[in-house]
Order: structure tokens, then sequence, then C-alpha cells
């Protein structure tokens, strides 16, 4: 099966979630006929964000949000928020429909750009949904092929797309483009990789590159510069063919 992907290509305002979510549901009124839909790194506060501040409980005001926009939509929603869950985490949040959720806590935190004050995640997460597995992962994450390295045993891939929520800022744009086609190349898998535009409060400017590539590193969708959906479709027929004919896999460490 294939799937639909709606990537919310967005400015952020700073340390104001109840702003941001109202934003968003503007973009989102646009946005229908999708089976995801993807929002970039810490969407409600920008970052880094005070934990003590910002921090968010489990069932809180934007997991309550995005259940709501996962239901009117029919369709996952995900991003990632400072949550408080037995300490504080960038926790990637997967939203379905239901109500069901997951959990990614961010590995690698960004700590020379102000990331401080939160626990590191330990464990990977493989998320089943509409028969693809995806695999959620962080910003900073990217840099860490290891950490992102996909699996083959007993005939099944360890995931078939992997996700990777980000502010990224423009001045590493280059690394940004270049990692992103490195993890699809390296995985055999679809990535999309979700971004913010804009300038935040320290004027750090965003320039967005939002993208979905397909299993070679080739571009499947790709956004501008400005706020705006990138709308793409993975196909599963696909990415088992490639995986059939190069058969790397194999041959993986």
């Amino acid at each position: 099966m294939n799937l639909k992907i709606s990537c919310i290509q967005n400015d952020v305002i700073a340390r104001n979630p109840e702003a941001n979510r109202r934003h968003l549901d503007e973009i989102l009124k646009n946005v229908e006929n999708t089976d995801i839909i993807v929002f970039p790194e810490t969407f409600t506060t920008g970052f880094p964000a005070d934990p003590n501040e910002f921090a968010e409980e489990v069932g809180g005001p934007t997991m309550q949000w995005m259940g709501k926009t996962a239901r009117e939509k029919n369709c996952a929603v995900c991003g990632t928020i400072i949550l408080k869950n037995n300490g504080f985490y960038n926790s990637f949040i997967w939203m379905e429909p239901d109500g069901k959720y997951y959990l990614y806590n961010k590995r690698h935190l960004f700590t020379m750009g102000g990331e401080i004050g939160l626990n590191r995640g330990e464990e990977r997460i493989t998320i089943e949904y509409k028969g693809w597995r995806i695999r959620p992962f962080v910003c900073y994450d990217m840099r860490f092929p290891v950490w992102n390295r996909n699996s083959f045993n007993d005939g099944k891939y360890e995931y078939d797309l992997a996700i990777f929520t980000a502010e990224w800022p423009e001045k590493k744009s280059e690394v940004w483009n270049t990692l992103l086609r490195a993890r699809a190349i390296e995985n055999q898998a679809y990535i999309v990789g979700v971004n913010r535009v804009g300038v935040d409060d320290s004027d750090i400017k965003y320039r967005g590159e939002t993208m979905i590539l397909n299993m070679k590193g080739r571009v499947v969708a790709q956004a501008s510069e400005s706020e705006c959906v990138v709308n793409g479709e993975v196909n599963m027929e696909d990415l088992t063919a490639f995986r059939e004919y190069f058969r790397v896999a194999n041959d993986w460490d």
C-alpha cells in the first residue's frame, strides 16, 4: 500500500504553544485526504525551550490537540514537543485517530545549541502503520548513522520509512541535504525530513527544505523556502522491487 504524507513546513512562534496550535489549525484547513501529517521539531515552542517552564505532561494540551487533529483528519499526526514523563524529554509523538500513540525520546541532544536540562532517549521504536514499518528520529539524531542503521533479518527490514523532524538552521543547509540523502541510500528506505522556516528569537534563520526522498536518495517531493504544506506519496511496490533488485541488505554489517 502507498502512503500519502503531508509535511507541515511552518514558522514557529517562540515560547507560545497556544498560538502555534492556532496557527497550525489555519494551515491544516488546506490538508485533506492524507495518511500522515508531520510537524517540525518542538513545533509548539521553538528550539530550545526551558523544560521547567514549557514541558507538558503526557496527555496534556498538545497531545489532546494532536488527538483531535488526528480524528478530524482521519490520519496519523506526529511531531516533537518537550514532555515531562519521568524526567524531561524532547519527545516525538505519534498520534493515531483512535487515540493510540507512541513516544520516541530524542537520543542525541544538541547541547552546544542550548538543548539542556533534558534526558536523552535510550530506545528506538518502530511503528507499524498501514502495512509500513516506520522509524522516528529527531534532528541531531541524523548525524549518527549507527543510531539510524536499518537491518535485515529473516526476510524483513527493520523499517521502510524514517521520519526526521527538525529545527535545522539555514547555515547548515548543505549538511541537511547531504545527510538526508545518505540516510535514504544507506538504509534502503524512504526518508521524510521536516524542517521549520522563519527566524527564531535568537536571530537564527531556517530555510525549511523539507523533503521526501525515495530509497535511492531521489526527491519525491520538496518544499520551497517559505511556509507551506509539502504533499508526497511513498510506494511500497517500488521500495520492494528496488530492494529485491539491489540486495545490498544481504551484505550489511
